[in-house]
């Protein structure tokens, strides 16, 4: 036979307080209101503020630029170094080796005088004490060049005389030098030293009359030289 039982009022009472614990935990799980205050236990973190705020913000160490420290270890290292070639190949390496190497440079070769402007060349090399300029191709000393070809020094010693005030050597070969480019010479480098001309033409007596006045303690050398108002030295 079989009999219903009624369920027991402990059975009941269980059922009631799980559906309050239910209610419970829904009711924790909301979210608290807008006005109430939380706590957190997560450390904080504290901000230094920028410049334009209005508290007092704590000075910073800023380290030197890096290209900065190179360029200041280079410089110093670069004034041993005097080789030509050495330096044209230390130019290559990056851009800041190509400014340091154009600002600790000293003496200025160009194997071609229309191979680039002087004022390109001045701008590179600010620091140059010693020139040597080369104009006319070789086969000109075997009188295969036809008169009056070019390789004039005029706006070489134009642009020296503005940007190279502590010039003291000038070094020429095949170039076309005239009295007046030799006066300006001497007139515009109060310490200039040494003078050479190398198959040059196109200067006279006067010319080095005024280049010898002028720098009485330099160095004066004629190679195969050609003067106007002469046959050839």
């Amino acid at each position: 036979m079989i009999t219903n039982k009624k369920p027991r009022s402990s059975d009941t009472d269980s059922n009631y307080m799980r559906d309050d614990r239910t209610e419970m935990s829904e009711d924790d799980d909301r979210s608290p209101p807008s006005n109430s205050i939380t706590h957190d236990s997560s450390p904080t973190r504290t901000c230094t503020p920028g410049p334009g705020s209005g508290s007092s913000s704590v000075p910073e160490y800023l380290a030197p630029y890096p290209d900065q420290v190179l360029e200041n270890v280079l410089e110093n290292v670069l004034w041993f170094l005097t080789s030509r070639k050495d330096r044209n190949a230390a130019s290559l390496v990056c851009r800041s080796w190509y400014r340091v190497e154009a600002l600790t440079r000293s003496d200025l070769f160009i194997g071609n005088c229309y191979a680039v402007s002087p004022k390109r060349a001045m701008s590179r090399f600010t620091r140059i004490r010693s020139v040597t300029l080369k104009g006319k191709p070789r086969f000109a000393d075997f009188n295969l060049m036809p008169p009056n070809w070019g390789a004039h020094f005029a706006p070489w010693v134009s642009a020296m005389a503005m940007t190279y005030p502590w010039l003291e050597k000038v070094h020429l070969k095949r170039m076309s030098v005239t009295d007046d480019d030799l006066a300006l010479l001497a007139e515009s480098f109060s310490g200039f030293k040494e003078l050479v001309l190398v198959c040059c033409d196109g200067f006279g007596t006067s010319g080095l009359a005024i280049v010898v006045s002028r720098c009485r303690y330099g160095v004066f050398f004629l190679k195969s030289s050609i003067r106007s108002d002469c046959s050839v030295s």
